[in-house]
């Protein structure tokens, strides 16, 4: 039996992905389809790569594990995250062992994808992280209840933003743990004014000297909002939070109310926004490296359409960005945003 018919009755009984190396020459001589599969690769185009195209990110880990698999002879394993031709890392344990195929020495690979464990893994590093963090919020919670009996009445208002504050993470944290992620829930609609929003907005933010932002609110304080107050909350402060990240040093939030939808406008002076950033604006991984604003804003876009509403980019440039959040007015109910809603 020649090397070609070896290796084919060799791969037919295999169902992980599995590759052939010569280690003298350094060369893939050899996969079963399910490597084909895994790898996005073609029989034909493997053959023409080697295991350091496949693992170009950690060249001295694999000599190394090639080493020890010549060395040894027998099985050895190692975590080495393999390039599929797409062009993505896909964590793999890989299994190899020393075979002789028509008296030459060839490594056998069984490549073992790490995906879903590694995702069971962080879900529970997740769970771990949350109920720790759910503790420490408590602690915080009981610290602040005291504060709200204080004589000063600075110091009672300050207790009521940070209740309020550890309330809200302290629901997430339940959230998580009951369910296994952080998925919203449906909103609790409740009617408030716009103005309470921006005095608990402007306390959050910071001290105008620590923040150094100006946050301004003209004419809102009988705006009536009818919707979940928490997620719009997170909503607004996820937008200041990354004006004030950006460098901006005023921020303008304006609303007006019609009969259908009520609007609300944040407006920023900082630089503008990336290009790179404007056709994923709202995905939870922002393309720009260093740029960590892609998660919130996915975060606030998801909570005004989980409140019947949208949020959309106005404009962004050199004069500053702006975004526009829609929401049913009060009395008109959740429904689809309607087109032409958000213009």
């Amino acid at each position: 039996m020649n090397t070609t018919d070896a290796v084919a009755q060799l791969f037919e009984e295999l169902y992980d992905p599995a590759l052939l190396i010569d280690p003298e020459q350094g060369a893939i001589v050899g996969a079963n389809h399910a490597a084909c599969l895994f790898l996005g690769y073609s029989a034909d185009e493997l053959a023409a790569l080697t295991p350091a195209d496949i693992h170009p990110h950690e060249i001295p880990r694999l000599d190394a594990f090639l080493s020890a698999v010549k060395h040894k002879g027998r099985w050895v394993a190692d975590d080495l995250a393999c390039r599929v031709k797409s062009g993505g890392l896909i964590p793999a344990q890989v299994r190899a062992t020393l075979v002789r195929i028509a008296g030459r020495p060839f490594v056998l690979a069984i490549v073992h994808d790490r995906r879903d464990a590694e995702l069971a893994e962080l879900g529970r590093s997740i769970r771990k992280v949350t109920h720790d963090l759910r503790n420490t919020m408590v602690a915080s919670r009981l610290m602040s209840d005291r504060l709200r009996r204080h004589e000063d009445p600075l110091v009672r208002q300050s207790a009521e933003i940070i209740a309020r504050s550890v309330d809200r993470a302290l629901g997430m944290c339940e959230r998580t743990l009951e369910a296994g992620s952080a998925s919203e829930p449906k909103p609790r609609r409740e009617r408030f004014t716009l103005g309470d929003l921006v005095s608990e907005l402007h306390a959050a933010a910071g001290p105008e000297e620590v923040a150094a932002v100006r946050l301004e609110a003209p004419d809102v304080e009988t705006m009536e909002l009818d919707a979940d107050y928490d997620q719009i909350f997170r909503i607004l402060m996820n937008l200041i939070r990354n004006a004030i990240g950006a460098g901006s040093t005023r921020i303008l939030l304006t609303g007006n109310s019609g009969n259908d939808w009520t609007t609300i406008v944040v407006r920023d002076n900082g630089p503008g926004l990336p290009e790179a950033m404007l056709p994923c604006l709202f995905a939870e991984k922002s393309p720009v490296a260093g740029k960590t604003g892609g998660l919130g804003l996915a975060i606030a876009w998801e909570l005004a359409r989980n409140n019947g509403g949208d949020l959309t980019l106005v404009d962004s440039g050199p004069q500053g960005t702006a975004f526009r959040l829609v929401l049913p007015a009060p009395g008109a109910g959740p429904g689809e945003l309607a087109a032409g809603a958000g213009a």
